[in-house]
């Protein structure tokens, strides 16, 4: 099953099959991240990740390390970025070292300038997955 990346738009998409390129609008649900669309003409199935941010965001993988504003350390795993801000997962044993507004850093050792010497402020943790936004001034 292929697995592609949609906007969301007034909770639609603009479904585009992967192997013979038909297109349609298709309703999402507001809290649906991921569905599983059958092509009307093929047949074919794709696993769609739906994006609802206004400003794009990139797709990055990799690990990382947090650092919270005590100087705990903790590996996490990088998914995405954007201009203002990250997704990432936790493991479970660090669920409970983190909480929304909490200010945190990351050092990214394969790529030490994706990240630099931004702080983050923690905006939400639904399970393993924490959305962090950008905080404009330097880690002090």
């Amino acid at each position: 099953m292929k697995t592609k990346l949609f906007r969301v738009v007034n909770n639609r998409i603009l479904f585009q099959c992967h192997s013979c390129k038909s297109r349609r609008s298709v309703g999402v649900g507001p809290q649906v991240r991921r569905r599983s669309i059958r092509c009307h003409k093929c047949g074919n199935v794709t696993q769609c990740n739906l994006n609802r941010r206004l400003k794009p965001r990139e797709t990055q993988a990799g690990r990382c390390v947090m650092i919270t504003n005590q100087g705990k350390e903790i590996e996490i795993d990088l998914h995405d970025v954007s201009m203002d801000g990250l997704g990432f997962d936790l493991p479970i044993s660090a669920a409970r070292a983190l909480r929304v507004q909490q200010e945190v850093q990351f050092k990214c050792s394969w790529n030490p300038r994706l990240l630099g010497s931004s702080r983050f402020v923690v905006r939400s943790i639904q399970g393993r997955r924490v959305g962090a936004e950008k905080v404009n001034k330097k880690w002090s």
